[in-house]
């Protein structure tokens, strides 16, 4: 079905950032919707051999096999590149990066500041030296994971294609590939680049290509040489066949290709289509080898244009912090505008003072420039109210964060040795408040395995597998299931159905053996199958369909094998008998059929038409006064909630003349020129009437591992979960179901229309429902084909009402969309939602969408490493989600919450400690410490021990945040690092830098060392600076929850290094007598060391930090001693209590507007939403069935398979 609209909308752009900048748009929504079976009609046409020269301009020329005429266009290589920098660029690249962070422009005006003789109280170098080591610590840690990318892609690169060079087929690597090549491609090797097909191994130029890491689908497509070129298949003539392509520029446009194949010595022309064309990204399969040429390489490839340049995220903790400082830079300035001020003030008041000025301050402008110069030095003294080291420590405890994700055990895949990696640990808190996670099916949710699991004969279930959904949710509610199948049988890749009664022939014993029998030949027969045999003689099953592949899989395993067919007949073999079947007319699978039916004339010579669908399509269809329907449907119930995909299979016997006046219309209704489908459908229903019951199936779409469980407890956290894919609204339907993304008791609203004005209309009345009623959230699902999307995202007013439908439903399903269409409804929530968003997918149609969201997961192993390499954290499976983001990321989240935090509270701690100084000095700007105990601060004395609490610190054990995945809310809500928290550590620090100060200050001003000597500004400074860093160490402690050995020789180390420093840098200046430029400063600093052997230094030491930390106690012990709160009767009862008597107790979560436990809904407000919904939409209660194979032309596609001379075939069939 197609949608009408008017041709100046075809032209119009989406508003939403497209993925690549091009002249025109490259969309593909409607591509996905066109058969993916090729038209096998050849184009011939003979030309002159003269190629003309006047080519349009959005064409290109390729000179086959001839790399010296090719050089002029300068083609790409086919190398691919990841990385963000180059050897060239890196340095310049990566300090322009660095410079755009405004700290670090900031700091580096300050550190030219300070080289002006006379302006800076702090010496000259105090903040250039820490800059320095900043930016080269960060530009070492992008170099790490540049690194890293680099030699991913270096693995892609460097694999291996045989070449036609010389005369010879040779091995090169992949990035040696050059357009115009004539590459050779084995069995179940990926296309290195984008080929057009000169010759197959199999007859008549077909090859069959694996596409699902581009669009999603795991059965098998079918590409085909044009007759002119199947015959060049060896070397020589490969070679000395002159050749030249003329075909579309590189695009986007997967499904799309123009271009004509010019064979200069016959002087033909051969138009060449998509069916010609491999992809990269995808493999052969079930073929020897193909012969192709390299039409697109490196980043022209149709995969590479549809991805875009790593782009640089930032995190929102990271946007917020950009804020802060620059909060911060106002209220500094506003300090320093203030004391400017009372400097002049003080100045003009005393300016007569010998002592202190040169000349006396007898005018205004005298004054000004007294002024001028020490906003200057105000400026230089308290610059780092800003924190020099925020940035570089928040990065480099992102980076041990994202090494011991990377070394979690618990993320290890052993089954393909692959551990979680971290490519790029920016974003390492993001993953602690993720609100949508976008997903992709095929390889990231399933196995891409279709397992036979159970059937239904008369009424009587035969099957005892249980399916990972039925395990999920007896874990959930407290229920063991004990699979009772023998584990050779679990562990057989190929069939894993058990039953006694039928396994191994019994079923010929069994009480049904007649009924299970003709279901079994039913299995075997009702299908569009192409047996094939291996180099083994074993017959393989080429299927349009797993689902199909695996019911004809089932029939063979139980007796009633498929052996062979003819467009005309087929031969199964029942117990090791063969018997032939005619098969007369095939009613092909449709979406809104829902149903399969053939025709055929059995052995002994009856008609009898055989249909498998779903039993919302079967059921009515059947004859009345059958005794087994009811019980099939009741076992029909309970394989769905199981999770399997289910089929009705019925019979009718037919009479000839019926038959011959049906058969008529039908193939009338074939060649008719007007609604030829609607026709087809419509006269192939009228033999499917009055059906008897033949059973039922229930197949497994095998789920990865642990994917149910991950999604509910991933719900429980309040994170909402869309499948995007490639795949049909049905299979797309079915793996919700699977995943209980959707449910019985969920109104599943399709969008529906085919104008712009219905789908508006649909949109608008479900929204208005949908803000109605108060728990649609929980009752309804949205489900958009990509065609309809394609509409909705061009238009601004149907995307805002597509928006506002999609945030109120519990799960969305998007199918049949382009990798591009992902990507533009990733940006659809992340631009127009306050939320994070993540996506996560395993295939290359899935880097668009990766690299779109705030957070990028790759699936590594089954469909290549094209979608981890361009992600920003990749894992094994997906089940390794619930603890990257439950685990890792909410302690990450935390973590960074607190290093933030704690980064401005220590160091306007003692920097306002100068600002209380400076009211002492006559507003001069003099610093109280010593300049390098200044400039050291950040980098030695408290560095360390909030970096271990960034790294190491656990407020929950990992077992607990999994358990209780409610304590995520804490991330959606912004808990740890909002604008009260931040105020509230602020004003904590203004409290603690005042008592640091005036204690010690007024304790210390005027006393004495034993020797008589006066305790000097310098001495008193040290007894402050000792203070600052106990107080700031302490305060930590408090926030630590897990202590270790790393805690405490940190924590303590840091403290004892400060009396070692002042030690050791004092001695400096005996050391070095020369006055060298740094230890000329260091002058009789080995005095102040004195003050350390005073009893007045650690009783005034002892009384500011009894009056700075019991407060910080005391509220502590008050808050948690008060408040009833979820997230601290966790952290101190979760080992001494259930899950199930905290949750009770505490059903809300305080603090937090988010609720818990959501109430259950009663029947009359469910059935009340269904009622209104079904106003708008045919709401049907939804079955999965197991259909998911190509619609159409299925019948075609044998008759041409088996249109040549059998003899001519390298296979039997």
């Amino acid at each position: 079905m197609s949608i009408n609209r008017d041709p100046e909308e075809e032209e119009k752009s989406l508003k939403e950032p497209l993925l690549i900048t091009n002249n025109k748009s490259d969309d593909e929504s409607e591509d996905l919707l066109s058969s993916s079976q090729p038209n096998y009609q050849s184009v011939s046409v003979p030309v002159q051999k003269q190629v003309p020269s006047n080519i349009p301009n959005n064409f290109r020329t390729i000179y086959v096999n001839n790399p010296v005429a090719n050089q002029s266009f300068r083609f790409p290589l086919n190398d691919i590149k990841t990385t963000k920098y180059t050897y060239i660029n890196f340095i310049p690249k990566n300090l322009f990066e660095q410079f755009q962070r405004f700290a670090n422009c900031y700091f580096l005006l300050v550190a030219v500041l300070q080289l002006i003789p006379t302006l800076s109280p702090t010496g000259q170098f105090t903040t250039f030296i820490p800059l320095s080591m900043v930016l080269i610590f960060t530009m070492l840690k992008d170099a790490y994971e540049d690194i890293r990318r680099r030699y991913s892609d270096n693995v892609t690169n460097r694999r291996k294609a045989q070449v036609l060079r010389n005369g010879n087929f040779i091995s090169v690597c992949w990035k040696d590939i050059k357009t115009g090549d004539i590459v050779r491609v084995s069995n179940k090797e990926p296309f290195p680049c984008d080929l057009v097909i000169l010759s197959s191994s199999e007859h008549q130029g077909i090859c069959y290509v694996e596409t699902s890491s581009l669009d999603g689908e795991t059965n098998l497509k079918i590409r085909r040489a044009k007759p002119e070129t199947m015959d060049l298949v060896s070397t020589s003539v490969l070679e000395n066949t002159r050749m030249t392509v003329e075909c579309e520029k590189p695009n986007n446009r997967l499904y799309k290709f123009e271009g004509t194949l010019i064979l200069e010595d016959q002087g033909r022309k051969i138009a060449l289509d998509p069916e010609q064309v491999c992809l990269r990204g995808s493999s052969l399969r079930n073929t020897d080898y193909i012969h192709g040429i390299a039409v697109f390489t490196g980043h022209d490839t149709k995969l590479m244009m549809n991805t875009k340049q790593t782009p640089h995220k930032t995190s929102r903790i990271e946007r917020m912090t950009n804020k802060l400082i620059f909060i911060v830079l106002a209220l500094e300035i506003a300090l320093i505008v203030i004391c400017d001020i009372c400097l002049m003030i003080w100045s003009a008041n005393n300016g007569e003072l010998w002592y202190i000025y040169h000349q006396s301050l007898n005018s205004a402008g005298r004054v000004a420039w007294t002024g001028f110069l020490g906003f200057w030095t105000f400026l230089i003294l308290l610059n780092n109210l800003i924190p020099i080291s925020l940035y570089v420590s928040i990065e480099a405890a992102k980076l041990v964060q994202g090494i011991l994700i990377s070394k979690d055990l618990q993320m290890y895949h052993a089954e393909t040795d692959t551990p979680a990696n971290v490519r790029s640990s920016a974003l390492n808190e993001e993953l602690g408040q993720v609100n949508f996670i976008f997903s992709d099916k095929t390889g990231t949710l399933t196995e891409n395995k279709m397992d036979f699991m159970k059937c239904v004969v008369n009424g009587e279930a035969y099957g005892t597998g249980v399916t990972e959904i039925a395990l999920s949710a007896a874990r959930r509610e407290g229920r063991t299931i004990i699979d009772t199948r023998p584990s050779h049988v679990k562990n057989n890749p190929n069939f894993q159905f058990f039953d006694e009664r039928m396994n191994d022939g019994a079923w010929i014993n069994d009480i049904n053996k007649d009924g299970i029998l003709e279901f079994l030949i039913l299995l075997a027969v009702c299908h569009t199958v192409i047996p094939e045999k291996n180099k083994n003689q074993e017959i393989v099953y080429q299927a349009s369909s797993p689902d199909e592949a695996a019911l004809v899989k089932a029939a063979k395993y139980l007796g009633v094998e498929f052996i062979s067919r003819t467009p005309s007949e087929m031969t199964i073999s029942v117990l090791g008998q063969e018997k032939t079947y005619q098969i007369l007319d095939i009613i092909e699978f449709s979406s809104d059929r829902k149903r399969q039916s053939v025709i055929v004339r059995n052995p002994e010579g009856r008609l009898v038409l055989y249909t498998k669908g779903a039993d919302s399509a079967i059921c009515p269809l059947l004859r009345s006064g059958q005794s087994n329907v009811e019980e099939t449907i009741k076992h029909l119930e309970v394989f769905g909630n199981e999770g399997l995909r289910t089929l009705l299979c019925a019979k009718a016997y037919l009479g000839e003349s019926e038959y011959q006046q049906w058969h008529n219309e039908y193939e009338e209704a074939k060649t008719s020129n007007v609604n030829r489908t609607e026709n087809v459908e419509r006269v192939g229903a009228m033999i499917e009437k009055d059906l008897e019951l033949v059973g039922a199936t229930g197949i497994e779409d095998k789920l990865q591992q642990g994917v149910a469980d991950t999604i509910y407890e991933l719900g429980n956290a309040g994170i909402k979960i869309w499948v995007l894919t490639g795949d049909k609204l049905e299979t797309a339907i079915n793996i919700g179901f699977a995943c209980d993304l959707l449910n019985s008791t969920m109104t599943i609203l399709t969008v529906e229309g085919t104008t712009f004005q219905e789908i508006k209309e649909f949109l608008e009345k479900a929204l208005d429902g949908a803000t109605r009623s108060k728990a649609s959230e929980d009752l309804l699902g949205l489900v958009v084909d990509g065609e309809r999307l394609h509409v909705v995202l061009e238009d601004p007013v149907l995307r805002e009402l597509f928006l506002h439908l999609s945030i109120k439903c519990r799960s969305v399903v998007c199918c049949r969309v382009s990798p591009k269409q992902k990507a533009d409804v990733v940006l659809l929530i992340k631009q127009h939602v306050d939320s994070i968003t993540l996506a996560i997918g395993d295939g290359a149609n899935d880097v668009s969408m990766i690299q779109s969201a705030h957070v990028g997961v790759g699936i590594s192993g089954v469909e290549g490493l094209q979608a981890a390499n361009s992600s920003d954290y990749s894992i094994g499976q997906f089940r390794f989600l619930k603890r990257l983001l439950l685990v890792h990321g909410r302690w990450s989240y935390r973590r960074v919450s607190k290093l933030v935090l704690y980064c401005f509270y220590k160091n306007s701690i003692l920097y306002l400690t100068q600002l209380w100084f400076v009211f002492f000095t006559g507003y001069s700007g003099s610093s109280i410490h010593d300049r390098w105990t200044i400039g050291l601060y950040n980098l030695i004395f408290s560095c360390m021990p909030i970096l271990v609490l960034a790294v190491v610190d656990r407020d929950v054990p990992a077992s607990v945040a999994e358990k209780y995945p409610e304590l995520y809310f804490q991330g959606h809500k912004n808990a740890f690092f909002n604008a009260w928290v931040f105020i509230g550590w602020v004003a904590n620090s203004l409290f603690h830098s005042a008592v640091c100060f005036f204690v010690p200050y007024f304790c210390l001003v005027g006393t004495k060392f034993a020797d008589g000597q006066d305790i000097d500004t310098f001495s008193i400074g040290i007894c402050i600076y000792s203070a600052v860093l106990v107080v700031i160490t302490i305060k930590l402690a408090l926030e630590t929850y897990s202590w270790t050995w790393l805690h405490a020789l940190f924590y303590i180390g840091s403290l004892a290094i400060w009396p070692i420093f002042i030690f050791s840098y004092g001695s400096l200046f005996y050391l070095f007598k020369y006055p060298y430029p740094f230890f000329s400063e260091f002058y009789d600093i080995l005095q102040e060391y004195r003050i350390f052997f005073t009893s007045q230094f650690w009783l005034v030491l002892m009384v500011t930090v009894a009056l700075c930390c019991v407060r910080d106690i005391f509220w502590k012990f008050w808050v948690r001693i008060q408040s009833r709160n979820l997230y601290y009767e966790i952290q101190t009862k979760h080992h001494k209590k259930t899950r199930e008597e905290i949750i009770q107790e505490f059903p809300f979560e305080e603090g937090l507007p988010v609720k818990i436990k959501r109430r259950g809904k009663s029947p009359i407000e469910v059935q009340n939403l269904k009622n209104f919904f079904g106003t708008i939409a045919s709401t049907i209660k939804y079955r999965g069935f197991a259909f998911s194979q190509t619609e159409g032309h299925q019948q075609d596609l044998i008759e041409e398979y088996y249109s040549v001379d059998q003899k001519q075939h390298k296979k039997l069939i």
